[in-house]
């Protein structure tokens, strides 16, 4: 007791967790505590740092294999980063958006210098990767004078603006909830068929959106894919908008996912962790021909009062400078390695309940036999004090995991551990039902 309240008073509340829940069930997000009881990972966050958090009152801890889809890929409360914070506080604010500044401008040059291609030169910065991908297709619409996107049906962009209508997952998406303008988005329905996205490309097609893996189950895109995909929107007219948000910073083994294939995207997305889980960032990089057609050829081509700020771009150029280290790329690939051997071993040991899936960099799936553990495992799994980002909607049925890419190795074997657990209680409950 007297460990709980040094806590809560360090954290400057009086809340408990039960009080924090139940302020949420009366008078906040309803929804979102009754899906945390649904799938058993009711959790208020305490204490955060590296690869694990802690509940409110401090007596437990999880490890973070969810990371919000790459927030905190460097880590929870990374120090490095909050000390470019404290810097920036030291002499900026919010800045006067008319006014230009040399922390934007620095950022600016940042991106370029880091893009997966150098046609991709120019970006504009936003607070969040739903306000990029809301710009990129308004970028699209003006360059093309079409108005309609094209995206993965089971994919993910955001809930808001024209990010919400390229997002068309049943689970995810606002599809069915809101009466939103459906004339402006089409969905494809099989990731990595060319045959699929040509067919639906017709006059009205502005652009086709897309991440460079198949979003419900982390399967990178096939070797040819995306290549084939630049060359049909070049042939067709429709610019092509790679969304990275999840998938850039290091998260694949690479700065970026598409630097592992041989195209070049009209405009790419990143977001998420650019703000390194400490302020809100994101971006849209894009062409030279792109950017001044959209931004300099009419006035106020797009404005924001507190896009990034000057704060978040030094945030920003702190999280770009991390995760280009060579030391960060080799933690990755180790990780990688670690994950690759364990989830290896799992499916001989247990073959009755995981087989093989992907594992790229940071990116991690493992394959689950019996369709109905999709439902369960991540509750399974929190139970056991291990975050997993979810589990896929559509087969081939996988578990998903989004670690720190900072994390120590040693992870790798609490993992193990609770996937080990899991697949034991499974074969028990398989053995009871026989």
């Amino acid at each position: 007791m007297q460990k709980t309240g040094y806590l809560l008073k360090l954290m400057n509340t009086t809340m408990t967790s039960r009080d924090v829940v139940e302020g949420y069930d009366q008078r906040y997000w309803r929804f979102l505590i009754d899906e945390q009881r649904a799938s058993g990972t009711e959790f208020v966050m305490g204490k955060r740092e590296g690869s694990y958090f802690w509940n409110l009152e401090g007596d437990r801890r999880v490890l973070d294999c969810g990371n919000s889809g790459g927030v905190h890929s460097l880590g929870h409360r990374n120090p490095e980063i909050i000390q470019a914070l404290l810097d920036a506080l030291g002499y900026l604010d919010a800045g006067l958006w008319i006014m230009p500044t040399a922390e934007h401008l620095e950022l600016r040059d940042a991106l370029a210098a880091c893009a997966p291609t150098r046609s991709i030169c120019r970006s504009v910065a936003t607070l969040s990767s739903t306000n990029s991908i809301d710009l990129a297709l308004m970028f699209a619409f003006r360059m093309t004078g079409r108005q309609k996107a094209l995206a993965y049906r089971h994919g993910y962009h955001g809930h808001g603006g024209f990010a919400a209508l390229v997002t068309g997952s049943a689970i995810e998406g606002i599809f069915g909830h809101y009466p939103v303008p459906k004339e402006h988005s089409a969905f494809f329905e099989e990731y990595g068929s060319l045959d699929s996205i040509a067919s639906l490309i017709d006059e009205g097609c502005a652009a086709v959106i897309l991440e460079p893996m198949n979003y419900e189950t982390f399967c990178p895109a096939p070797p040819n894919f995306l290549s084939d995909v630049a060359d049909l929107c070049r042939k067709r007219g429709v610019l092509l908008i790679i969304d990275e948000t999840r998938t850039g910073l290091s998260r694949s083994g690479r700065m970026w996912m598409s630097s592992h294939y041989d195209f070049e995207p009209d405009m790419l997305i990143l977001g998420k962790g650019l703000g390194g889980g400490i302020y809100p960032a994101s971006a849209v990089l894009t062409t030279q021909v792109i950017f001044d057609n959209c931004m300099n050829s009419k006035k106020w081509g797009y404005m924001s009062s507190m896009a990034i700020s000057p704060i978040g771009a030094k945030v920003a150029c702190k999280v770009l400078e991390i995760a280009q280290r060579s030391h960060i790329l080799k933690n990755v690939a180790q990780l990688e390695c670690s994950l690759r051997d364990c989830f290896a071993d799992l499916c001989a040991t247990y073959p009755d309940v995981y087989f093989p899936a992907t594992v790229l960099g940071g990116i991690a799936t493992l394959g689950l036999k019996q369709p109905g553990s999709a439902s369960i495992i991540k509750r399974e799994l929190f139970a056991r004090n291990v975050l997993c980002h979810s589990a896929s909607a559509i087969p081939p049925y996988v578990v998903k995991f989004y670690p720190c890419l900072t994390a120590d190795t040693a992870i790798v074997g609490e993992i193990a551990d609770a996937l080990r657990d899991f697949a034991l209680s499974q074969r028990r409950g398989l053995s009871r039902s026989d």
